[in-house]
């Protein structure tokens, strides 16, 4: 993941290849479990990818990005 100096993804790599994010259609923050040993604070982000493809990424509050389809690493991994 390549995020713009305000946090928002710029750019993705998917399949080794570099992706521009055309547009971020819409963004929103996930704050749950907070009462637990493993609270959720997620910043999510539908991007619309060049080429049209929509892809959902977030950034955890303690570091790391993720696919929204729960992949392993962050994209670009």
């Amino acid at each position: 993941m390549i995020a713009a100096p305000g946090g928002a993804p710029h750019a993705v790599v998917l399949g080794g290849r570099r992706r521009a994010v055309a547009a971020v259609r819409e963004d929103w923050l996930v704050q749950d479990r907070w009462w637990t040993g493993e609270p959720v604070d997620r910043h999510y982000f539908e991007l619309l990818l060049e080429g049209g493809r929509v892809l959902v990424v977030y950034r955890e509050a303690r570091g790391g990005w993720r696919t929204h389809e729960g992949g392993a690493g962050a994209p670009g991994d």
